[in-house]
């Protein structure tokens, strides 16, 4: 599953070279977007901007948000597996996204599998998350609306803040998928 470099990307690799961006001969192998590859290093912290946007079922009710992870500028490829953090944080009590494989309405794995992909980022392509949301209380009070969230990518310490509005009492989240940006 991989291909050879295209001229474009040749292109591309004669620019990152004349501009102190690191990159290897032309005859490089580069993987196939969101396929698992030894040759690409899991993302480091500091090198993916990340944000949320909302999701919204048809009856225009917001039931979760979708984490959307890009590289950094120039930064090079790099691999995702896994499962975010995600920790409700500002609106309520601190509540942690449970990881799971299938979600209930938007998120997870199709049926029969298990395994969370590796997914390649560059920078024609991310990947994104899903975080679901119950609205319905434990008890017979309404659940709290957050506005932030903190978030981890896989396999990082880089934890930030992303600001999305979403009621919820419970939270779950579903592993890494390829984006095209």
């Amino acid at each position: 599953m991989k291909r050879l470099l295209t001229a474009a990307a040749l292109l591309s690799a004669g620019a990152a070279a004349l501009t102190g961006c690191t990159n290897s001969a032309a005859t490089e192998e580069v993987p196939v977007q969101g396929a698992p590859s030894a040759s690409v290093p899991a993302c480091a912290d500091g090198q993916l901007n990340f944000n949320a946007e909302p999701v919204v079922n048809s009856a225009g009710t917001t039931v979760g948000f979708k984490i959307n992870y890009w590289v950094v500028g120039a930064s090079g490829a790099c691999s995702l597996t896994g499962y975010p953090a995600v920790t409700a944080a500002g609106g309520g009590p601190q509540v942690d996204a449970v990881r799971q494989l299938r979600g209930g309405l938007f998120g997870g794995l199709p049926e029969g599998e298990d395994t969370p992909p590796t997914v390649v980022l560059d920078r024609d392509h991310g990947a994104q998350a899903v975080v679901e949301t119950t609205v319905i209380a434990h008890q017979s009070s309404a659940c709290p609306t957050y506005t932030e969230f903190l978030t981890t990518p896989p396999n990082t310490t880089d934890t930030r803040s992303v600001s999305v509005t979403v009621p919820g009492c419970e939270f779950a989240v579903y592993p890494v998928y390829a984006w095209s940006r």
